[in-house]
């Protein structure tokens, strides 16, 4: 027994020996090579494969950690750490010994939809850094300070829709698309829009109008993140939750805009945020197979901010919550085009929310931030007139996130019924 014990811990250190002793040699060859000219050295091409090959063996989730093999943030760390340090981290938190096995294609779609896909949660290891840390200092400062500057002398507590522009923009400066991106657009670092993408005769061009009327459900207002709350929400009570606001929000495009609308309050994150994006297309179809005439999808979010920023302004002597109209592009610099994740609407959507865009800085200019692109599809591709709102922050208050739903049901309405054309 004591032989058969000591056989197997030579075994182990002979294999720890050889495991060193190969990637000296790689590292070696790679040293000598660096000076030829290329990016890739034929030992460094060498390394990289075995350094793949290995992490592909012991979990190959690492490398789809961030949506690609080459740009996963796990494959960055990992390839600049000896291979077998880097087998050992791999295998380390297993208590026993398991198979693992490569994703299938299915699952590396999902990965690359979740892993990539928006993520604004409070308390997730896994999430990226937020909208607003994207921004510069002098954006962030703006965020804060900009106010409308013309407001009807109502008194406090009710709400009359703006009847008539505050502010407008000239044709020249619309007629830029430089000035359209600047003016209007906060671009993930991970994306890029192009310029015909902006023009603004396309923007415009796209018919946001209902088509259908009230007798069947024309709007859906759904929630991917249903578990996000405000500052002073209370646990357990799905009404003082974004929920409870999307609810609001409902009914006051029901009851004064007359629009038929279906509240869907399925729950997709509510053991982990990471699959919601996949989870929610279940319940999706769902819906959209039992109401075919809806024409308008609404996914209501409560962004993540830094602690120290607050979305908030006044409306009406109302403190408002700022919201934000977020789109994916379906295109990342790093992969291009997601051909596995299409999006026939990818510029309907881009034009539905500019529409809204520009109403809200025509009627209440400072309410909204700049409309966020991201690269990935986030359930955008059901509808062209499907949109995503970020409402508020985690720094605001409930309060202020029912305030905004009077000036969001107005603008939705505007753009629906094509008043912001006139």
């Amino acid at each position: 027994m004591n032989i058969d014990r000591r056989v197997k811990k030579q075994a182990v250190l002979i294999i720890v020996f050889l495991m060193v002793l190969v990637h000296l040699m790689m590292r070696a060859a790679y040293d000598i090579e660096n000076s030829m000219e290329g990016d890739e050295t034929p030992g460094r091409r060498i390394y990289s494969a075995m350094l793949r090959q290995g992490v592909s063996v012991t979990n190959p989730y690492l490398l789809y950690a961030n949506g690609s093999e080459r740009n996963g943030s796990a494959y960055r760390f990992y390839k600049n750490m000896p291979l077998e340090m880097c087998l050992f981290l791999a295998g380390e938190n297993d208590s026993q010994v398991t198979q693992y096995r490569q994703p299938s294609p299915i699952e590396e779609m999902a990965a690359i939809e979740n892993s990539l896909a928006y993520q604004s949660g409070m308390g997730n290891a896994i999430e990226t850094e937020s909208h607003t840390q994207n921004l510069t200092d002098s954006d962030a400062q703006q965020e804060l300070e900009l106010a409308p500057e013309a407001e009807p002398d109502v008194a406090a507590g009710a709400f009359v829709p703006v009847q008539a522009p505050v502010a407008q923009y000239s044709e020249q400066q619309l007629a830029d698309p430089g000035f359209i991106k600047k003016t209007f657009y906060s671009e993930d670092p991970t994306t890029q829009i192009r310029a015909d993408q902006l023009q603004y005769s396309t923007l415009m061009g796209f018919d946001a109008t209902l088509k259908q009327d009230n007798s069947n459900v024309q709007i859906l207002v759904y929630h991917t993140h249903s578990q996000e709350t405000y500052i002073d929400s209370i646990p357990g009570d799905p009404s003082t939750s974004i929920v409870g606001v999307g609810e609001h929000l409902c009914e006051i495009l029901r009851t004064q805009y007359g629009f038929n609308v279906l509240h869907h309050t399925g729950e997709y994150d509510v053991e982990s945020r990471d699959n919601a994006y996949s989870n929610a297309m279940k319940g999706l179809d769902q819906v959209l197979a039992e109401n075919p005439t809806i024409e308008v999808m609404i996914d209501l979010h409560r962004d993540q901010t830094n602690a120290n920023t607050k979305l908030v302004t006044t409306i009406q002597n109302r403190p408002t919550a700022r919201f934000m109209f977020f789109n994916g592009l379906c295109y990342t610099k790093a992969l291009g085009a997601l051909t596995n994740l299409p999006n026939p609407y990818v510029q309907d959507n881009l034009s539905f929310a500019f529409q809204m865009q520009l109403a809200a800085e025509e009627y209440y200019p400072g309410l909204t931030r700049h409309i966020y692109l991201k690269g990935y599809r986030y359930n955008l591709h059901y509808r062209p007139k499907s949109m995503l709102i970020e409402l508020g922050s985690q720094t605001n208050t409930v309060e202020e996130a029912m305030n905004a739903c009077d000036p969001i049901a107005h603008i939705i309405a505007m753009t629906l019924n094509g008043e912001n054309k006139e």
